[in-house]
């Protein structure tokens, strides 16, 4: 099994976003470690995910790894986690209910208000992530734990996209190939 060991901190998401220092770190941690789940491991990979995971649990990032660690991930997972919290900062699950969290002296602020800052910080993470992805596809010799993953680990990918379009004729299907065929003979095309 492997272990939950955060990629960042809740002070340095704070310091490095704009979260209020007041928000309660044990808020922000479960959204650290659901970016770093659904962003990061499937670009390292099962072994190279684990191994960081393992040194940040004894305090042994070193060399490459502290590298790869500080100058890649960190900063990816920084602007991952933000998209992933910002918006359940202003929701409250508490007993039965679902509350909206509001100050005296401010207004809530809109799911629409909040859009453009989620927006803007995806659009940083996926920057993050394409350069951890060039990274890597650069320097995979650096890690050998990159390329080992068998069975059930999840192998690291390459793409950075996450939208569910792919262009890439290798994967067409052949109802699409009919349809284009077809409209092509119309003379639409």
């Amino acid at each position: 099994m492997a272990s939950q060991a955060l990629f960042v901190s809740a002070n340095r998401l704070k310091r490095d976003t704009a979260i209020g220092g007041s928000v309660d770190d044990d808020l922000i941690r479960p959204y650290v470690y659901m970016a770093q789940q659904r962003w990061i491991l499937p670009v390292l990979g099962t072994d190279l995910y684990n191994k960081l995971c393992n040194d940040i649990d004894t305090g042994a990032v070193a060399g490459v790894y502290a590298t790869i660690l500080n100058d890649y991930i960190i900063p990816a997972t920084v602007q991952y986690s933000f998209v992933q919290l910002v918006p359940f900062l202003r929701l409250r699950f508490v007993n039965n209910a679902v509350v909206i969290m509001n100050s005296e002296q401010s207004a809530a602020a809109t799911y629409d208000d909040l859009k453009p800052l989620m927006d803007q910080a995806l659009d940083m993470a996926q920057f993050y992530r394409q350069r951890l992805i060039d990274y890597l596809c650069d320097n995979s010799a650096s890690y050998p734990e990159y390329s080992s993953n068998t069975g059930s680990d999840l192998s690291p990918t390459s793409n950075n996209y996450t939208q569910g379009l792919n262009v890439d004729d290798r994967y067409m299907d052949l109802r699409y190939k009919a349809f284009m065929s077809a409209i092509g003979d119309c003379g639409i095309c």
